[in-house]
Formats: structure tokens, sequence, C-alpha cells
């Protein structure tokens, strides 16, 4: 089985070509241990229909577009509308807050 999980690019393309890439994940119980820096609502994004999601800033990337490009190539990567501004905001004053975010994407925050 092969699952689907959304992945919302954060900031602008950095000097070292490489943007921020949060993966989302749902929330599937409340004894779940998740990062609560971002939580996400059911339709926040038309990707999102389970009633609670988050930010796994865990898991976060720094791909460029020729990675993105071979994703999509591959069949691994399919595009779906823009995050709205809100959601957007939402998921970078996440990423400042979240413990759980590597150290070294703190860079990108230049080009929120």
């Amino acid at each position: 089985m092969v699952y689907k999980h959304l992945r919302i690019v954060i900031s602008h393309v950095s000097d070292d070509d490489r943007a921020l890439v949060i993966p989302i994940s749902t929330v599937h119980s409340e004894s779940q241990r998740y990062d609560k820096s971002c939580i996400l609502q059911k339709n926040e994004h038309s990707f999102l229909t389970e009633e609670k999601s988050y930010a796994y800033y865990a898991r976060a990337e720094a791909l460029s577009q020729r990675d993105l490009d071979d994703l999509a190539s591959h069949n691994k990567l399919i595009s779906y509308e823009d995050a709205s501004p809100e959601l957007l905001k939402k998921l970078q004053e996440g990423a400042r807050n979240s413990p759980f975010l590597a150290k070294i994407f703190t860079k990108y925050f230049g080009d929120f």
C-alpha cells in the first residue's frame, strides 16, 4: 500500500539553491506523541481530510528544484494548490518555535 503525504515548501530558494520543505502527518490519537508546534485542521488545505494533522518538523528537508523535479519525474511527487498565505505563515511560525526542527534549517528563516 502506498501512502500519500503532504509536503509544503515554506521558504524561498536560498543561496544554497534549496528550500525548506515540511512534511505533514496525521494525528491518529491524542495519546500519540507528536510535535504540537503547528497543528493543522481538516480543510486548511484541500489535501487535509483528517480532523487533525501536524507539521512534522523533525522530518524537514532542504530540497533543490532538481530534487523536486526528480521526485516528480518518478511519480513520487504530485503538485497540489499552493498553501494559503495564512497556512504558510502558520507553518513558518511553527518552524521558528519547534524544538524538533534541526538547527541547520534555521538558516532558511531569513527566506520566509
